[in-house]
């Protein structure tokens, strides 16, 4: 069987390996059986965008590090978002609502 990809394996087992994890620690965090996260490192499996999306959190690099867009393996620091700013950025605008009576039969 021809490899699928074996960059994005061999990036996935390098930071694992200096994260101090097997495999099988890997995988549970991952919720995945630990032959796919083999197959995976191997190049033998695809990952899709989700599990891709997984592995980069729990090894603290970013999803562009895995998929070779840069060779950078460093993720920008996240930064703390009160509430107000959560809320301001998600909520659409408010309209101010007029309440009228319903009809008295």
């Amino acid at each position: 069987m021809e490899p699928k990809d074996p960059t994005i394996g061999e990036r996935v087992m390098l930071m694992r390996r200096r994260r101090g994890l097997t495999q099988q620690e890997l995988a549970t965090m991952a919720q995945m059986s630990k032959t796919a996260l083999n197959r995976l490192e191997n190049g033998l499996q695809s990952v899709y965008a989700e599990r891709l999306a997984t592995l980069a959190r729990l090894l603290d690099v970013s999803a562009d590090y895995l998929l070779a867009l840069q060779d950078d393996a460093h993720v920008a620091p996240r930064t703390a978002r009160t509430h107000a700013d959560a809320q301001e950025t998600t909520s659409p605008p408010q309209r101010p609502r007029r309440r009228t009576a319903a009809p008295v039969a």
